[in-house]
């Protein structure tokens, strides 16, 4: 018998964006090839791997940056016309989610995921996306940002399965005509002793695109408000607006405590995690962060301001939930200052983290709702 044939069909793959969304979509699609799918994933790549595949996974390569109306309609219709999938997932909400679902054989299943907080709903997206952009830049963008918006709204509809992160999501979206499944994003297990004891200096992280919704001039301003701290700040990531690497570069030369380690691959940035005591985020918002997930697996507290996906650094005693810069100083000072609650805050973290961010039974969540829709699972 054929092995069940799934698509991810993305902007982009994970070796050249290494965002949450791709990390994730790069993790299931693994995952599913390991477990007997024929797996396969088209994204914008001019330039595929020799051979075409990866983990197991067959790579498709869509033109970069194609027409911005139109899209990548013509590839990604060849793309399908060839594997004939069974199943296509989608991630984010964007102009390939409304591509992918159009061009769907009626007998292929549709499956979306929800990446960030306002996914789904146009005009909540878009007010979001303002700050993404300079002013003039968000005006020049608006009418393509809205076609693309309509274009993936209109391609919900033909969803058979809707996965959000988070139980607030899940209301608005009914409320948009959708019937969204809570499934937490996963990772693989971390063993004991990559834990973090909390001994040591204390390391403060930073992980993220360095950009305007992630906010990292307020870490700087952290690192500074520390400097008499006996602690490290270290940010890593890729710059993705210009303006950041003047002020990352201005910021490490005037503030000692403070370090950046640019863009790191990803087989590394467990090492990271691994070397952190705290890691604070500053997003204006958050759909759920890959970063709180790697965090609680190695014991670490989470500080954010501003973000608190379904109140749970709260209501789970996390972490630190800061409202404003005063709080986020307050937060992270205590906890640097003292390592027994670091490690009384890891330590249910993690236990959190093994209960809710199971990779293995993710998984067997994620093939049996493709079951009841009718999808076999591959023999084992």
């Amino acid at each position: 018998m054929d092995r069940p044939r799934i698509l991810f069909v993305l902007h982009y793959h994970l070796s050249r964006l290494a965002g949450g969304s791709e990390e994730q979509s790069w993790l299931l699609a693994t995952e599913l090839a390991r477990r007997g799918w024929e797996v396969h994933y088209a994204s914008e790549m001019n330039r595929v791997p020799d051979p075409g595949s990866m983990d197991g996974v067959t790579l498709h390569g869509l033109p970069e940056n194609p027409p911005r109306w139109e899209g990548n309609r013509g590839a990604l219709q060849r793309v399908i016309a060839e594997v004939q999938p069974d199943v296509i997932y989608n991630r984010m909400f964007n102009l390939y989610t409304g591509r992918a679902f159009e061009l769907a054989p009626a007998e292929t299943i549709c499956v979306w995921a929800a990446a960030a907080e306002n996914d789904g709903m146009i005009w909540r997206k878009l007010w979001g996306m303002r700050r993404m952009y300079s002013p003039h830049r968000f005006a020049v963008l608006l009418p393509w940002l809205v076609h693309a918006c309509r274009a993936a709204k209109k391609g919900l509809a033909r969803a058979d399965l809707v996965l959000v992160q988070r139980t607030d999501q899940v209301e608005r979206l009914r409320q948009a005509g959708l019937n969204p499944v809570v499934l937490r994003n996963s990772r693989p297990a971390v063993p004991d002793s990559e834990v973090q004891s909390h001994g040591g200096r204390p390391i403060v992280l930073w992980a993220g695109s360095l950009k305007r919704i992630k906010r990292p001039e307020r870490f700087v301003e952290l690192a500074d408000r520390c400097r008499d701290l006996d602690a490290e700040f270290v940010v890593i990531g890729q710059v993705q607006q210009p303006e950041y690497r003047q002020i990352i570069e201005n910021a490490v030369r005037q503030c000692p405590n403070l370090r950046y380690d640019g863009l790191i691959p990803l087989a590394r940035v467990q090492d990271y995690f691994r070397m952190a005591h705290l890691l604070v985020n500053t997003s204006t918002n958050e759909g759920y962060s890959n970063t709180f997930i790697h965090a609680w697996q190695h014991g670490i507290p989470v500080v954010t301001l501003g973000v608190n996906p379904d109140r749970l650094i709260t209501e789970k005693n996390l972490g630190v939930a800061a409202r404003n810069m005063d709080e986020l100083v307050k937060g992270v000072r205590e906890l640097v200052s003292d390592p027994e609650k670091r490690r009384e805050i890891g330590k249910r973290a993690r236990a959190f983290a093994e209960e809710e961010h199971n990779l293995t039974r993710a998984m067997d969540r994620i093939e049996r709702l493709l079951a009841e829709r009718g999808v076999r699972r591959p023999e084992r």
